[in-house]
């Protein structure tokens, strides 16, 4: 059985993380623990049932970005294969995308497991590692995706939206890092509700636009492998029976004949 279609995961992704946010915050100004006045400013994802659906959604999320990470990883590693002047670096390179993306995808579904302000200091290591890592994933599939150019695309279009958003990802983490150790070293970052009369508001609010600006860009890029996944197609594993079993399935059937 061949499945063509491939290009469903990357898709998945980035319609899945935004759903996540948007359901969870729905059910927030529903029941009261969040204000309409500040959108996803807030840490109301920290009570049920709204973190609970978060959660949820993010860890099935972070299943599809595995994937999504270990297809691209094969495809990749299928063109240094079939063609031998591909230097030992693709390879190395290639491995590192797939160690970085699971790292990433992990890191993803800790930050919505630990909502709580008890594990903040859990919560934000994750979140820094999401960030940094994912950039990192970003900048070592950005070359490959030019080292690979000629073998896939007759255009360098997508690999230079690739590096401007490598480069876009870059700054907007600089950006993020900086208003976010300022908000946590300075200011008590583990409140639960921020208005505009608290303290260190416009630290926490630059640091929570750099973070959706980030996501936002980490997202479209993960969008433009759908290019790619539309180009190649999976076989179904195939399932052999061990001897073992055989044997066994034999001798049941003799023991039954006699």
């Amino acid at each position: 059985m061949i499945e063509g279609y491939l290009y469903i995961f990357p898709l998945l992704v980035f319609i899945l993380i935004p759903f996540a946010y948007a359901i969870s915050f729905i059910v927030a100004i529903h029941l009261g623990h969040s204000k309409f006045e500040y959108p996803f400013l807030s840490r109301s994802l920290s009570d049920s049932p709204e973190s609970c659906i978060y959660s949820q959604i993010i860890n099935f999320t972070s299943f599809i970005l595995i994937i999504t990470i270990y297809i691209r990883y094969r495809q990749i590693a299928e063109l240094i294969r079939n063609h031998p002047t591909c230097g030992k670096k693709y390879s190395q390179l290639n491995l590192i995308f797939l160690i970085f993306g699971m790292i990433t995808a992990f890191s993803m579904s800790i930050i919505s497991n630990f909502p709580h302000p008890n594990v903040f200091f859990v919560r934000i290591s994750a979140t820094y590692i999401t960030f940094i890592v994912g950039v990192g994933t970003l900048y070592c599939e950005m070359i490959l995706s030019y080292w690979i150019r000629p073998l896939l695309y007759s255009s360098r279009i997508l690999p230079f939206i690739r590096m401007m958003l490598s480069i876009i990802c870059t700054l907007i983490l600089i950006t993020f890092i900086i208003f976010q150790t300022i908000t946590i070293v300075k200011y008590d970052n583990k409140e639960k509700l921020w208005t505009l009369t608290s303290p260190g508001w416009k630290y926490h609010l630059s640091s929570v636009l750099s973070t959706w600006i980030l996501t936002s860009c980490l997202l479209i890029y993960i969008l433009t492998l759908i290019i790619d996944f539309r180009r190649i197609k999976i076989i179904s594993p195939k399932i052999f029976l061990t001897n073992d079993i055989i044997d066994d399935q034999m001798n049941d059937r003799l023991s039954l004949s006699t």
